[in-house]
């Protein structure tokens, strides 16, 4: 039994319009000169004298103390001459600190401080790609990043869900899309910044999420990815260099033929994806920036093989019909299991190879609809369930799972508009990639195929089978939603639902 996986996600960045030069406000030069005027008079005037005065005035006050307390303990019949020798020794110290003043604190005062604050708001800051992380920061960042992306498959399985036909198969992975909105991570700056890192559930200014994302890798999957770019759009050098080390690409230019660039991005998808996906693209617009992609490619084996002769038609119960499907069947699977209350659902794990599992949650009966087990699936609940999942034991199971395959391809601008994020089409800011401010998205596709059968094998003649009833039984015959879990990371690869197995 084996089982594949391939998922495939494209982000295209199409150049909206011509950049302009943004109005900038240049200060004269007579307004120049004398903020600079201003600033040496500050410098001089509240920086150096002032520190001297108030030494000054320390050492007059010390001296002034301890001579007016000798006068009168010596000889009372000083008192009278007391005050005058007073004033003559404060004198001195209340000059120098006295006509200075009208100038500092009339002219430096004002001047200075309207240029400095309105010259950050003219040209923000943006800084470059951070790759700097310790090894005790990236320990902490793979449980984090584990964390949110359990939080972000959730977000987006409602969100293809409330966009999808209803009662329809549908497939995606997660991983894939968030693997390819890290890299644009990467380039943001500003709310997009802050914006991706809400969507992804990451905390705000996530350390060292990019080597983390880097060690999420397994022998039975693969991740990869790109950026194609038109050749007059400048790249920074200190983007291409992250890239490189972070996702081992650097961004490749298209040329100038869209038919070319199209054949060249196809031809990449297919080599990735094992040709599991040929042709993502019909065609690509003349007026491409830049294209993002990433996609993961996976194949994994049945720790535990099922016998295809005991693969049979049986009945799987639609809402309102009841269909027959192709069924594999195995006495004695060792199957992790246990029914939820929250979900009013079964849930069962069945063991991949690379450390990979199958997860189907499935309506407890008949009287129980995927959708309302779709409604109750919150991030808290997804998180106890498999926190439930990782202690139960491995037992000897009466399973009956249907084969299934499940090809899926969706416009994912919808997607991220029904997750309220819309930075991509109308306030995309690359500045960390790019100076070009011009920049929108104007298409971004996911594709996935994945698919669960015995070796070439197709379903067997129907044959009844005696079971002993002490055995414990978990059937998915109704329709389920499933995941591709990664038990040493702790998050899902790919996820989807199956109404209809035969489809």
């Amino acid at each position: 039994m084996a089982s594949r996986l391939t998922s495939l996600t494209l982000l295209l960045l199409l150049l909206a319009e011509v950049r302009a030069f943004s109005d900038r406000s240049v200060p004269s030069q007579s307004s120049t000169a004398e903020s600079q005027q201003g600033e040496s008079e500050e410098h001089i005037l509240e920086g150096e004298i002032p520190k001297d005065v108030s030494i000054q005035h320390t050492e007059d006050s010390s001296t002034l103390l301890k001579t007016s307390s000798t006068v009168e303990t010596t000889n009372t019949a000083f008192e009278s001459t007391r005050q005058p020798f007073i004033q003559s020794t404060t004198q001195p110290t209340t000059e120098p600190t006295t006509k200075p003043t009208p100038e500092p604190t009339t002219e430096p005062t004002t001047e200075p401080t309207t240029e400095p604050t309105t010259e950050p708001t003219t040209a923000p800051f943006c800084p470059g790609p951070d790759t700097s992380c310790s090894d005790m920061e990236s320990q902490s960042a793979e449980s984090k990043l584990g964390e949110a992306l359990m939080d972000f498959s959730v977000k987006l399985y409602h969100a293809f869900s409330a966009i999808k036909k209803v009662e329809t198969n549908m497939a995606f992975s997660p991983f894939s899309i968030a693997s390819l909105l890290t890299q644009v991570l990467l380039g943001a700056g500003d709310s997009t910044k802050r914006n991706l890192e809400n969507l992804l559930s990451y905390p705000e200014d996530f350390a060292c999420v990019h080597q983390a994302m880097k060690a999420f890798t397994s022998k039975g999957f693969t991740s990869f990815s790109q950026i194609f770019h038109s050749p007059d759009l400048a790249v920074r050098d200190t983007f291409v260099n992250a890239s490189q080390n972070l996702y081992g690409s650097r961004p490749t230019v298209l040329g100038n033929d869209s038919d070319v660039n199209t054949e060249l991005i196809n031809t990449w998808v297919a080599e990735k994806t094992n040709h599991k996906i040929t042709q993502l693209l019909d065609s690509l617009p003349s007026d491409t920036c830049l294209v993002f992609l990433n996609a993961i490619y996976l194949s994994a084996k049945w720790k535990t093989t099922f016998d295809p002769k005991r693969t049979r038609m049986e009945p799987f119960y639609l809402k309102s019909s009841v269909i027959k499907a192709s069924m594999m069947n195995s006495k004695k699977y060792p199957v992790a299991h246990f029914t939820d209350p929250t979900l009013k659902a079964k849930v069962g794990q069945l063991q991949l190879s690379h450390n990979l599992s199958l997860v189907i949650l499935v309506p407890q009966n008949t009287k129980h609809h995927l959708e309302d087990l779709e409604r109750a699936l919150s991030p808290t609940v997804f998180k106890a369930v498999m926190k439930k999942l990782e202690m139960t034991k491995f037992q000897p199971t009466l399973l009956t799972l249907p084969r299934i395959k499940v090809t899926s391809k969706q416009d994912m601008l919808t997607v991220v508009e029904n997750l309220k994020f819309f930075d991509f089409i109308y306030d995309l800011n690359l500045c960390g990639l790019t100076d070009d401010t011009d920049l929108q998205v104007s298409a971004m596709q996911h594709q996935a195929v994945l698919e669960l059968t015995e070796s070439g094998v197709e379903a067997a003649a129907a044959s009844a089978v005696s079971v002993a009833r002490n055995l414990l039984v978990f059937e998915v015959q109704q329709p389920f939603l499933f995941l591709i879990w990664d038990q040493q990371h702790k998050f899902p690869v790919f996820m989807g639902r199956v109404y209809d197995p035969r489809i």
